[in-house]
């Protein structure tokens, strides 16, 4: 026989539809965030971990000043390994300050995937890296003159070892806007100027179960070969250290922590919230529950009908989500990753594991939560439950407050009779603030970290070299990397050492240190790896398999590098090389040096640019950040502070049968919660921006580089403003609920 009690459903609902509603959503709209986003995140991983395996992602590359001969390919082979040659032009002034690397055809190593048309097949057709076509707007069959030589573009691809565009391995972030790579036929690429060609040649090592130890035992064997047949090494990276390779594959996944402890979170609080509000119904049918337990209803199937409506909402909530998830959802959060990186083709992958994990365990997490909170309440006795003495922990006497005015203790004992509901509310507040705070907080914070680089960068333009040349202008650096433990991960981090001239007109921020073995650092060095002067940092030579000891004398302002300063001389003798090497020219005006002689030239934007790039790169991330923390916070707000109304209603409608007035009512209980809300959103601030903090540190483990925390206080404004507008928004919907509730209900609840 079915029990009378499922009757009460439908007028539960009815009774408490804006409640259901509300949780509804908010679970709703996080399972679609954390369904659709997981799904796409194992399917990019899925499909790029295929694409590099299927489409022969090199294992390293070396950049030389020219051409190497047979015979020194010949004994890098007995390496075991495949030598394939990957030259490029640079086309340096495409579309204003955009740089393109034109590679020629490849068929054995880095094998292009094809989005659209196809691949370069005759001496004027060009294959344009996907994503750098669509952020300038270049389609299949439009003409390009690249080095005053014209191509028709074939097609649109992805190149395996450019996932990321990296121009320099050293950029803190890609550079999708300013920086693009194509291809084109082994014909077209003769096309091009000797001049304007940089000679990197890719390897890879036949065996491909190689650890990470033997691989860079190989890498040091070439480099020793190279260096010793008297090659000019102008760049070598192992694709482990190659940012625009390693970059994507070690960035996956990592997103999705965070994600789930979102989820998980939100998923807690709703549950808390639905406690609160089983909690309330149970206290509100206090009566009716000491009925049903007398007329001999046990306690369990009581827990059962008290919990059958949320765990009906989240079933169908996560029902839901998880459709929307995997339709509406996948094209916005695909665009997330296909706007920043350089992905072949999606194969969409149904990941069960992501469906445990938003859907699955946050139905378990409700039921939990909702099942201790239940059982505990119902544990009383009937005759408790007649009297609606339902508080197990006695209070003999009220607190003692201190002597405040008659309205002032009123909203103090509003607030201590509903601290569990305003403690859900608190942290509900710092989460949904926390997410606004993240969101309003990244275009500032990008934007002093341009702003840094810019003031704080000492030159205009920098010029590598592929050979020493003379030029009238410019200042000679001695340009050089090793590596330094970083004490977060226990892996390496590459660090730039600058050789300069005891006399520089350019590095004027700090003093050349005079005794040995002493450097100066950068500022983002120093906060990255916590050091300070006085400390001695051991620096490792990877190749030549040497340390070095050496004592910070200063830090300097430099924010664009990890870099540390020397001058030329002691630079020299420390790497052993002869007195006087450079391999690099600053200046700050552009100087005449044959471009046979360069092998990278960068200018001041080429450093901006890559920083403006993040905000391009996440701006459809900060977005749904944003709105999503808004939408909860008004959501746990309405919910929370509803409590305390439905709660107090007896007590308002009493004050309405003793004369008093609308105004008076909300002073003494709206009142109470908006005083809550606004200690809470002041308490949080800290708290948020110290947690923020830690992100940061937590993203600067991942990168090269160091971005340093930075909130303006009209971020801190902006978050009080729209939790205080927020408020005073639900608080007008409160006041229609006071108006609602009748005099009569005081004389129907007569003890």
């Amino acid at each position: 026989m079915r029990s009378p009690l499922n009757r009460r459903y439908s007028r539960e609902f009815k009774k408490n539809a804006g409640r259901y509603i509300c949780t509804f959503l908010l679970l709703v709209i996080t399972i679609i965030i954390g369904s659709g986003f997981l799904c796409v995140m194992e399917s990019v991983k899925y499909s790029l971990d295929e694409y590099l395996i299927a489409n022969k992602v090199e294992d390293g590359y070396f950049e030389t000043a020219f051409p190497i001969v047979d015979n020194i390919k010949s004994m890098l082979e007995e390496e075991d390994i495949v030598l394939c040659d990957n030259f490029y032009s640079t086309v340096e002034e495409f579309d204003g300050d955009t740089k393109i690397f034109v590679f020629d055809e490849r068929k054995e190593m880095n094998i292009p995937a094809l989005f659209e048309g196809k691949l370069p097949a005759d001496d004027n057709e060009i294959a344009v890296d996907r994503l750098f076509a669509e952020n300038h707007d270049i389609n299949v069959g439009d003409s390009l003159e690249l080095n005053n030589i014209k191509f028709t573009v074939s097609g649109t691809v992805s190149l395996p070892d450019y996932s990321s565009l990296f121009m320099n391995n050293q950029d803190l972030v890609m550079n999708t806007t300013g920086f693009g790579v194509s291809m084109v036929s082994r014909e077209g690429f003769d096309k091009f100027d000797e001049s304007t060609v940089t000679y990197r040649y890719s390897y890879r090592h036949k065996a491909r179960n190689l650890s990470d130890k033997e691989k860079i035992e190989a890498a040091n064997r070439i480099q020793k070969i190279l260096i010793g047949n008297g090659v000019n090494v102008q760049d070598f990276l192992i694709a482990k250290n190659n940012q625009s390779i390693s970059f994507l594959p070690n960035d996956m996944g990592k997103d999705g922590p965070v994600m789930e402890v979102l989820i998980y979170i939100l998923v807690v609080i709703i549950a808390f919230v639905f406690a609160v509000l089983s909690a309330h119904t149970i206290e509100k049918e206090a009566p009716i529950i000491g009925t049903l337990r007398s007329m001999g209803y046990k306690k369990r199937e009581l827990v059962l009908h008290y919990i059958t409506l949320p765990v009906i909402v989240t079933i169908l909530a996560s029902v839901v989500g998880n459709a929307l998830g995997y339709t509406v959802m996948i094209e916005p959060f695909k665009r997330i990753y296909y706007n920043t990186y350089c992905l072949p083709p999606l194969t969409l992958q149904f990941n069960w594991a992501a469906f445990v994990k938003t859907t699955v365990i946050p139905i378990v997490i409700m039921i939990a939560v909702n099942l201790v909170l239940l059982i505990n309440k119902l544990s009383l006795s009937p005759l408790r439950f007649l009297r609606k003495d339902l508080n197990k922990r006695k209070q003999k006497r009220a607190a003692k407050l201190p002597d405040f005015k008659f309205i002032n203790r009123f909203r103090i004992r509003v607030i201590l009779q509903n601290k569990g509901s305003y403690l859900v509310l608190f942290f509900g507040i710092f989460l949904s603030s926390f997410l606004l705070m993240f969101g309003i907080g990244l275009k500032p914070l990008m934007d002093y970290y341009v702003d840094t680089i810019d003031d704080t960068l000492p030159y205009e333009y920098q010029y590598i070299l592929k050979g020493p040349v003379e030029a009238e202008g410019g200042e000679k650096v001695l340009i050089y990397s090793l590596e330094t433990e970083y004490y977060l991960t226990g892996n390496n981090v590459e660090v730039t050492f600058y050789g300069i001239q005891e006399d520089s007109e350019i590095f004027t921020d700090f003093t050349i240190p005079t005794e040995e073995n002493h450097i100066v650092v950068s500022d983002s060095f120093a906060k990255k790896l916590k050091v300070d002067v006085g400390d001695e940092i051991i620096f490792e030579d990877t190749v030549y398999e040497k340390k070095y000891t050496l004592v910070v004398d200063e830090i300097c302002p430099y924010t664009n590098n990890l870099g540390a300063y020397m001058s030329i001389e002691d630079l020299c003798k420390l790497l052993d090389k002869d007195a006087g090497t450079f391999n690099c020219y600053v200046s700050q005006e552009k100087l005449d040096i044959d471009d046979a002689y360069i092998a990278k030239f960068m200018n001041r934007s080429d450093f901006l640019g890559a920083a403006k790039q993040m905000m391009i790169s996440f701006g459809s991330v900060i977005a749904i950040i944003n709105v999503f923390s808004v939408f909860a916070y008004l959501v746990l707000m309405y919910l929370l502070t509803k409590i305390v109304i439905d709660k107090n209603s007896l007590y308002i409608s009493f004050m309405k049968v003793f004369g008093y007035e609308k105004k008076e009512i909300r002073r003494l209980y709206l009142d109470a919660s908006a005083i809550v809300v606004l200690v809470s959103l002041l308490i949080c601030l800290p708290l948020e921006a110290y947690l923020i903090k830690m992100v940061l540190i937590y993203i600067s483990s991942l990168i090269e580089g160091y971005m340093d925390f930075y909130l303006p206080a009209s971020v801190y404004l902006q978050i009080v403003v729209i939790g205080a507008v927020a408020y005073f928004a639900i608080n007008a919907l409160h006041l229609q609920k006071v108006k609602r509730i009748p005099m009569n209900e005081a004389l129907k609840n007569r003890e």
